[in-house]
């Protein structure tokens, strides 16, 4: 049973069964491919499926645990932040778990790994090697970019909604003594902006270690190009043999001098001339080059030095790298400030001017020096330069980082400065430029948002920038969700509306957002997406609520915003995930809350799911009989009845166009309500379900009937009589009064147990049911038009057993009389409130009352009369006398019927079926089916009646 506070989510809702939308293509015979692909692809989406609601499940069980108990302020933010955090392990689990389903592990597991096992003992099952297919790898690129969208929200929503907005104070006194360490503390923690971008920083770093290829793995072309098979020491082997070789060819001995002739002559790489020497920069200084295979082992290097410092390698890791290759002046490069992921790790100890200087070495090394991109790309991350960065650059992640890596460096280093004394810096800043890109960038609010625009029409980045994810991850970097969210809510808006109107996910137009763009957000049918957006859309609302910058007023903006929140609610619905929509549709403000609720219940139709749901409500504080008044209210509102009336007289017909006979009378038309629907009209069946959820609860015993008799009206100010008849069962009077009142009565198709009741309380016994004269008052129109409807229906089902009856071909039974005896019966009791002030007391004038008793009286009391008549000739002259009465009953002056058939003008036809109804009973000497019973006989006796008087003796 699901529930929410000490009950669990999910277990009874079922899911609905979806249309395919795709095929999962297999290798198997051609005569199987079919068949097979059938199965395959309906067992994908079963599994997509199962595997959103176990993901709806937990994620509204974390979203549910905020609102347990009343906190403070600061509890609250805690809570939020203990949740984002939350919702990212749970989603790096899940990467974790499919890439060992896949035959992979993560790069952090093989580095945990690799000192427990040898390189040797990996090489067959080499995880890089399995096979992956193409839906495998974009789920698992979904789930990845899904961790990393969490994983930069719990970094930085804690800088952003901070408990307390002062800084910690930092030092003052200059001087050049305290540690690059220590005054990189001093500097994160005056600066929030440096915060963010470090935050950024490492997100990237971890989702780049996580995700990317393993370096190893990466560096293997390049080190089966150097022709050194496994040999990664001893640096440039082949460089190193070649002039060897001429040394000991020519004779030489010591460092040779590339400006002598021989030299120059003899060491050449094809046109252009060897080094001479082995020092790590005397390719720059030479203006030479290495031996082919060496600068792919360079290259090699380098790479994987850059690819250590993008992924946030810790020192003590790019030193082992490094050492392990021997090229330990590698590590000691950059040593300095590598920005490592590991806080433990950015401990730097040379003091301001050193520092300053060698970021300074390095953006020279990064814009004139170095062989290779990748070379000067790691002194471009390690200086804080962009343009050397960027060559390399692959991905949306790498750009951002290059950025924000340089942006970061840069307010680092105007720290430094401010810190150190002036004359100090003057002299290193004044002979060594570096690339400033807190210039490069501009005005510093609005950094975030112009960079990942640029990178929107950044032709390696445009396509990937433009989707969802990005597109969010965008936002969040940028500072920029609320507009985020507003963007989103018009993009679900447009195509929710792009082929019909939704009035649950409503389409908004903003003149002013010119550039905007819907192709870049999720769409409706991108249930994944959907559920982390309106996840972090529901955690900033709860931050800016705390913050005291919620809107008070539901503006169109926010009503904008909340169609992620609708569109969800939506989704939970389609995956059968019912009892989850309260929750979500609690955090809606205003009537919003109540419509997407009342719109997405429609499919729940048992009494028991009906009930658990409005216990989650009432849990989670939703106001229940609000609830329940909003639905059929809205509804009316939504869907007025705007059909123009045209005059009610012959509307509605259950007269057939034959010719009366002295046997039956005038015949009834067989199947008059016409076909029955397969299903009623959505708004029809939407109206009567809103009734439904009032049997549910106590009290609201003006309003169901207010709101009864208001769609009772509907359907038969618009003939819709099989609606009519849907609510006449669905929702009897009798069944009201026994839900609400504890008023219960065996048979309620003996209508008088309605007159007992009136009775009753007009004798104030029925007061301990909290039933007196006006609340009777109330039910009396709601339940005349339930009366008149079932006697339509009984109608009906005579004027069908009349055809039958009249064809010789059909053999009809005792029980096919005995049922149209049932039936009779029925309509009598029916009919009685019908002949009777019908819909004549009402608690106010209602001029549709007026127009309901001239389209449907007339031609009832005419239809009744046929009724009698056939079945006074089929089974009983009771029958025949109880229509004698009906004229005399019609004849008194204060009958109100007379006037509405003389109004019709079918007084006439009235007379006339009377009159053959006397004729019938004339010639009628006796019972046909059934004897007299003791009832019939009592009749008889109370109403004068006698049998004698009609017989006609010769």
């Amino acid at each position: 049973m699901p529930q929410i506070h000490g009950l669990e989510f999910g277990g009874t809702s079922q899911s609905p069964e979806l249309d395919d939308q795709g095929t999962l293509l297999l290798s198997v015979h051609a005569s199987d491919r079919m068949e097979t692909d059938s199965k395959a692809a309906s067992a994908v989406y079963r599994e997509d499926e199962e595997e959103f609601a176990r993901d709806a499940e937990e994620f509204a069980r974390g979203l549910d645990s905020l609102s347990l108990t009343r906190k403070t302020a600061a509890e609250k933010r805690a809570e939020i932040f203990k949740l984002v955090d939350t919702y990212y392990h749970y989603a790096a689990n899940k990467v974790q778990a499919l890439r060992k389903s896949q035959g992979q592990v993560s790069r952090s597991d093989l580095r945990r790994s690799y000192d427990a096992s040898s390189q040797d003992s990996m090489d067959l099952d080499d995880p890089e090697n399995w096979p992956q297919s193409p839906i495998a790898a974009q789920k698992l690129k979904s789930l990845e970019l899904e961790a990393q969208t969490w994983d930069m929200l719990r970094r930085l929503l804690p800088l952003r909604y901070p408990n307390q907005k002062s800084i910690k104070p930092t030092r003052h006194d200059v001087s050049r003594f305290h540690s690059c360490s220590e005054l990189w503390d001093d500097f994160l923690r005056s600066d929030l902006v440096a915060q963010e971008r470090k935050a950024i920083l490492e997100c990237l770093q971890t989702s780049a270690d996580e995700s990317r290829t393993d370096i190893d793995e990466l560096v293997r072309d390049y080190q089966q190009r150097a022709e050194r098979g496994d040999i990664v020491v001893y640096g440039w082997l082949h460089t190193r043999h070649h002039i060897k070789i001429q040394k000991n060819v020519n004779g030489w001995s010591g460092a040779l001098d590339p400006n002598t002739s021989d030299v120059r002559q003899i060491l050449q790489n094809g046109s252009t001339p060897l080094v001479t020497q082995l020092d790590p920069d005397v390719v720059t200084r030479q203006d030479r080059k290495l031996q082919p295979q060496d600068e792919y082992f360079e290259r090699a290097i380098w790479l994987g030095c850059y690819e250590l410092l993008r992924r946030g390698r810790s020192s003590a890791e790019i030193r082992d790298w490094c050492v392990e290759r021997t090229e330990v002046w590698r590590a000691v490069s950059m040593s300095a400030m590598p920005l490592s992921e590991e806080e433990s790790e950015g401990r730097f100890t040379c003091d301001p001017l050193s520092m300053l200087l060698w970021r300074r070495t390095c953006f020279a090394l990064a814009r004139q020096g170095g062989t290779d991109d990748f070379e000067r790309a790691v002194y471009g991350l390690l200086s804080g330069d962009v343009p050397s960065v960027e060559k390399i650059c692959e991905d949306w992640d790498d750009f951002v980082y290059a950025h924000y890596n340089a942006l970061l460096r840069t307010q680092f280093d105007a720290y430094l400065i401010k810190r150190s004394p002036p004359d100090a810096t003057a002299t290193i800043t004044q002979a060594f430029p570096s690339f400033n890109a807190v210039h490069f960038h501009g005005d510093a609010a609005s950094v975030g948002e112009r960079l990942v625009r640029s990178l929107e029409t950044n032709a390696k980045t445009s396509a990937e920038a433009k989707t969802p994810m990005k597109t969010l991850q965008a936002a969040i970097i940028s500072n920029s969700l609320d507009q985020y969210t507003y963007d989103l809510g018009l993009a679900l808006g447009k195509s929710a509306n792009k082929y019909d109107t939704s009035a649950l996910i409503p389409n908004f137009i903003d003149p002013s957002n010119g550039d905007f763009d819907e192709t870049k957000f999720a769409d409706l049918n991108d249930h994944n997406s959907l559920r982390i957006l309106v996840h972090v859309y529901l955690i900033l609302s709860s931050l800016d609520e705390l913050q005291g910058d919620m809107h008070l007023e539901l503006s169109e903006r926010v009503k904008a915003q909340q169609n992620v929140v609708s569109a969800y609610v939506s989704t939970l619905r389609l995956m059968g995930l019912t009892d989850l929509m309260p929750l979500y549709c609690h955090q809606m403000q205003g009537d919003r809350s109540l419509f997407t609720l009342s719109r997405n219940v429609t499919g729940v139709v048992e009494d028991n799911e009906r009930e658990i749901l409005l216990r989650l409500m009432e849990k989670l504080g939703m106001d229940i009989g609000e609830f329940i008044k909003f639905q059929p209210r809205s509804l009316l509102q939504q869907y007025p009845d705007t059909e123009e009336r045209s005059p009610p007289f012959g509307r509605f017909t259950v007269l057939s166009n034959d010719q009366p006979s002295l046997k039956y009378g005038r015949p009834l038309k067989p199947d008059f309500l016409g076909d029955p629907p397969e299903k009623l009209d959505p708004i029809d069946e939407h109206l009567i379900q809103s009734l439904e959820w009032f049997l549910l609860v106590d009290g609201l015993w003006d309003e169901v009937f207010y709101f009864g008799t208001a769609i009772y009206k509907r359907f038969l100010k618009q003939f819709n009589l099989y609606a009519a008849r849907a609510l006449s069962e669905r929702v009897r009077c009798a069944e009201i009064f026994k839900r609400k009142a504890g008023i219960v009565y065996s048979d309620d198709s003996d209508i008088s147990w309605f007159d007992e009741v009136r009775a009753s309380a007009a004798a104030g016994s029925l007061e301990d049911h909290g039933i007196g004269e006006e609340e009777v008052a109330k039910a009396q129109n709601y339940f005349e038009m339930e009366c008149l409807i079932r006697a339509i229906d009984s109608m009906e089902t005579i004027a069908s057993s009349e055809s039958i009856a009249q064809d010789p071909i059909e053999k009809v039974g005792r029980e096919f009389w005995t049922n149209i005896g049932r039936e009779v019966k029925a309509i009598k009791g029916y009919m009685r409130p019908i002949l009777n002030n019908w819909l004549m007391e009402s608690i106010e004038e209602d001029e549709d009352f007026t127009f309901l008793r001239d389209a449907y009286l007339p031609e009832m009391i005419i239809g009744y009369v046929s009724v009698l008549h056939f079945t006074g000739m089929a089974l009983t002259r009771d029958n025949l006398l109880e229509c004698m009465e009906l004229s005399t009953v019609i004849a008194r002056k204060d009958a109100d019927v007379a006037a509405v058939i003389m109004k019709a003008g079918r007084m006439k036809e009235l007379f006339e079926g009377f009159a053959n109804c006397s004729k019938a009973l004339a010639i009628s000497s006796s019972d046909k089916k059934t004897s007299a019973t003791i009832n019939s006989k009592r009749m008889m006796r109370e109403h004068g009646w006698t049998r004698d008087l009609w017989n006609v003796k010769k």
